[in-house]
């Protein structure tokens, strides 16, 4: 039987250990350091992942101490940071990408040079390296007339920034506010000098977002369903950015043949550029897509290398069967063995985040949460997987995204009113969520 380590503690986190659960093959879980919500008969390990690899190699020798059969990264700065390297330093099977690998997600100025070489269609793009270079291009290119939403442009802090290192201008004010705003972020972002002191500026397209995720071993990959994740903070795709409010699967409307031609024009051949580069990726590549189903076209956003959140949390409902052999072949550079289309079931799933007040710029902690009566904590069957929270006498609020609702069903409609009776079951001060997530007539 296998022991196996999760390493995070978020409601991907939470979603993923759920489904590892169910693996009639794992005997033990640990989670480091998951959260206070998670249910209470799994075994966390305390890590302050924030240390760096001082607190990876502590955790790798731990791991291999009480004999880890199989470790899973979740989070995105550890992977950036090298825990993966660190891990299998120690002899330990780790399903996630090493550092060099990792900086996919974690340089989006990296990102865009393995779209180009591997020829896979993106917006047009500039990477700048210093405000003035970042104002002269902005003041040369086109800006849509007041009243047409069509054309602009987006301004990307160059690391990993948790989600709101974007932004998203139509006018060129905004722009340029975006670059101040952006260039000192960039400045502290990552360990790698690689992903300091750039921007990347690139052409606004118009169309559908997917979240499209493979499981990989560096030759081979094997697609999962699409999703969908809702990132502003409010309904109609207004406010900040964040780390994601919601997210549905699957997406209505995807052609069942645009499965291949992902796997034939974006996964295999970003997999063998990153191969000829000496920077070889094993673990779950995320492809953000930009889809216009009319034409058949698409655009790669953006990579990154790791399970999304909050597209984990509808995928890992969805998978049929056992999440664990997956993971096993990506560590193992065996997805060879597996079907190259993971099975998932013919349901739908919903996710609705919620959110703490003030989220995302300054969110508030501290605030009592009551769940409903009926709530049983569960380790194989839950409606709230939990994210921001502490527990004192009970929960109370500990982070921005707190915990968030999922329903299923055999349509959309049927998934989105289970997801939102069990998200307004639960209370405390201040919540904020999204009433629009999976809605088709916004």
């Amino acid at each position: 039987m296998i022991s196996l380590l999760l390493v995070g503690s978020g409601g991907r986190e939470h979603a993923l250990a759920w489904k590892l659960a169910q693996s009639p093959r794992i005997s033990r879980i640990v989670i480091a350091p998951g959260n206070d919500g998670m249910p209470s008969e799994w075994e966390r390990w305390n890590v302050s992942l924030s240390e760096g690899q001082s607190a990876f190699r502590s955790l790798a020798q731990r791991a291999q101490k009480e004999k880890i059969d199989l470790a899973v990264i979740g989070p995105d700065n550890p992977l950036a940071e090298g825990i993966v390297d660190i891990f299998e330093e120690y002899g330990i099977p780790t399903m996630g990408p090493s550092a060099a690998a990792a900086q996919i997600e974690a340089s989006k100025a990296f990102a865009k040079d393995i779209m180009k070489s591997a020829g896979v269609p993106t917006a047009q793009y500039w990477v700048v390296e210093s405000e003035e270079e970042a104002r002269k291009i902005l003041k040369s290119v086109p800006w849509p007339v007041d009243g047409n939403s069509a054309g602009g442009w987006v301004v990307k802090a160059d690391g990993l920034a948790l989600g709101k290192g974007v932004r998203v201008c139509d006018r060129l004010e905004d722009a340029l506010q975006a670059v101040r705003d952006l260039f000192p972020l960039s400045n502290k972002l990552g360990p790698n000098k690689l992903v300091q002191n750039k921007l990347v500026i690139e052409e606004k397209l118009i169309g559908e977002e997917l979240s499209w995720l493979a499981f990989c071993d560096g030759e081979s990959c094997a697609l999962m369903e699409p999703a969908r994740d809702y990132k502003r903070l409010r309904d109609l795709n207004e406010g900040p950015n964040t780390g994601g409010m919601g997210a549905i699967s699957p997406v209505p409307g995807v052609p069942d043949t645009f499965a291949e031609k992902m796997r034939q024009q974006v996964f295999l051949p970003v997999l063998r550029e990153m191969k000829k580069r000496g920077a070889e990726f094993r673990g779950i590549l995320y492809a953000g897509l930009m889809v216009d189903f009319k034409t058949g076209k698409f655009w790669v956003l953006e990579f990154n290398a790791r399970f999304g959140d909050p597209e984990t949390q509808v995928l890992m409902p969805r998978i049929e069967g056992d999440l664990y052999p997956w993971c096993e072949a990506v560590a193992k550079r065996n997805l060879k063995s597996l079907p190259s289309i993971v099975p998932f079931k013919k349901e739908y799933a919903v996710f609705v985040v919620g959110a703490a007040s003030g989220y995302p710029d300054q969110p508030e902690s501290g605030k009592r949460i009551a769940l409903p009566e009926e709530y049983v904590e569960s380790k194989t069957d839950s409606p709230y997987f939990f994210a921001g929270v502490k527990r004192r006498d009970q929960l109370y609020t500990a982070g921005g995204r707190v915990l968030g609702a999922l329903g299923r069903g055999s349509d959309l409609g049927l998934a989105r009113k289970q997801a939102y009776d069990s998200l307004q079951k639960v209370k405390f001060d201040g919540m904020q969520f999204r009433t629009d997530i999976g809605r088709l007539d916004p």
